[in-house]
C-alpha cells in the first residue's frame, strides 16, 4: 500500500508554508544587510501624500517581517493542513495557499523596499514616497499569488466517506408532550490553535509597534485589531443548541450573537456532516453559497440543518444531530396536526 503524501497536501504545504518561509527569509536578510546604512529612527509610516509620518528603530521592521511574515503562514498553513490530510478537498484550501504567498510576499517586499531605500539618508524623515515601492509590491504579490494558485491541484469540494450523511432517528410526540433538547458545542482545538496564534502575532506586533511608536496610526490601527480577534474568539468559541416548542436557538455563551429560527419557518430539518473548511472556508459564523446557507460551524462532523419555509438554510454543528433534527420534525409535525 502506497504511503505517499497526496499532491494537494504536499502543493499546499510547499505554497502556504515553505514558499512564504523563504520570501520572509529573503527579506529579513536583506535588511539585516541594509542594517548599518540606514538612519536610526527609520521612517515605518507615510500620510496620504507620500511624507514620512510614523518612525521607529530599525530592528521595528526586521521584527515585524520575521513576525507577522512567518506567522501568517504558520495560521494559514495550521487551518488547512489538518482538512487536507483528513481527506478533505475544496477550492477553499487552494486559496488559502495562495494568499499566503501573497500576504508573505506582500509584507516581505514593501517593507524590504522601504528600508532599502533608505539606505545612505541622513534623516529618515527625508525618505522618499512609498507610492513606488508600494505598487511594485503589490504586483509582486499577486504575480506570486497567482503562481501559488497555479502550482495547486485543482480538486474541488466533495462529499467523502467521512462526509455522509447521518443516520436518520424518529421521535413521536404526542399532543401535550413537552419536550426540550440541549446541547454544547464548541470550536475544534485546531481552531483555538489558529485564533489564539493569530491573537498572539497581533499582540507582538502591537508590543513593536506600540511602544516604539505609540503615537502612530499604524499602532492605533493594531490595537483596534487585536481587540476585535480577542472579542471574536471570546463571542463564537462556543454556543449553546436548544431545541423546543419555539424552534431551534443557538446562543453564545458569552450571550451574543444569538440565532433563532422559529418553528413555523422550518420546512424540514435533517442530520447532516460538516465540513467546515471545504463547505464554508472556516470556523465560526460562516455563509456559504448553494445550499449550505448561513452556519455555525464550529468543528467537523455531525451537525443539524435547518430549511427554511423560503428555502434558506441554516447549519450548526454539534453532538447527537439526528436526536435534534428529528424532534424538530416531530415539533414540526405535531404544530400542523
Amino acid at each position: 500500500m502506497s504511503t505517499r503524501t497526496p499532491l494537494a497536501v504536499r502543493r499546499f504545504t510547499l505554497v502556504a508554508l515553505v514558499l512564504p518561509t523563504i520570501v520572509t527569509a529573503i527579506a529579513v536578510i536583506v535588511q539585516a544587510l541594509a542594517l548599518p546604512h540606514v538612519p536610526d529612527p527609520i521612517a515605518i509610516h507615510w500620510d496620504a501624500s507620500g511624507t514620512p509620518n510614523g518612525f521607529a528603530a530599525p530592528w521595528v521592521s526586521l521584527a515585524l517581517t520575521a513576525v507577522i511574515g512567518l506567522g501568517i503562514p504558520l495560521l494559514i498553513g495550521l487551518s488547512g493542513l489538518n482538512g487536507l490530510r483528513r481527506g478533505d478537498r475544496g477550492t477553499t484550501y487552494r486559496l488559502l495557499g495562495a494568499t499566503s504567498l501573497g500576504v508573505s510576499t506582500l509584507l516581505g517586499a514593501l517593507t524590504t523596499s522601504l528600508f532599502v531605500m533608505q539606505v545612505g539618508i541622513e534623516d529618515a524623515s527625508a525618505a522618499p514616497d512609498l507610492w513606488g515601492p508600494g505598487l511594485a509590491s503589490l504586483i509582486a504579490a499577486i504575480a506570486l499569488g497567482v503562481a501559488g494558485w497555479l502550482l495547486q491541484p485543482h480538486e474541488p469540494y466533495r462529499v467523502s466517506a467521512l462526509d455522509a450523511s447521518a443516520g436518520t432517528t424518529e421521535i413521536t410526540l404526542g399532543d401535550t408532550e413537552r419536550v426540550v433538547w440541549l446541547q454544547r458545542t464548541q470550536i475544534a482545538r485546531s481552531g483555538i490553535i489558529v485564533l489564539g496564534i493569530a491573537l498572539l502575532v497581533l499582540v507582538a506586533a502591537n508590543i513593536l509597534v506600540v511602544f516604539e511608536t505609540p503615537e502612530s496610526g499604524v499602532s492605533t490601527g493594531l490595537v483596534i485589531l487585536t481587540v476585535l480577534v480577542l472579542a471574536l474568539l471570546l463571542t463564537t468559541c462556543a454556543f449553546h443548541v436548544r431545541v423546543d416548542e419555539h424552534g431551534l436557538s443557538v446562543i453564545s455563551v458569552a450571550g451574543f450573537p444569538r440565532i433563532h429560527v422559529p418553528l413555523a419557518e422550518i420546512a424540514r430539518a435533517e442530520p447532516v456532516s460538516v465540513n467546515p473548511m471545504g463547505e464554508f472556508g472556516g470556523w465560526g459564523l460562516r455563509w456559504a453559497p448553494g445550499g449550505s446557507g448561513f452556519g455555525v460551524v464550529l468543528r467537523t462532523g455531525p451537525g443539524i440543518r435547518v430549511t427554511r419555509t423560503n428555502g434558506k438554510a441554516f447549519t450548526v454543528t454539534t453532538d447527537d444531530a439526528e436526536t435534534g433534527a428529528a424532534l424538530l420534525n416531530a415539533l414540526g409535525a405535531r404544530a400542523t396536526r
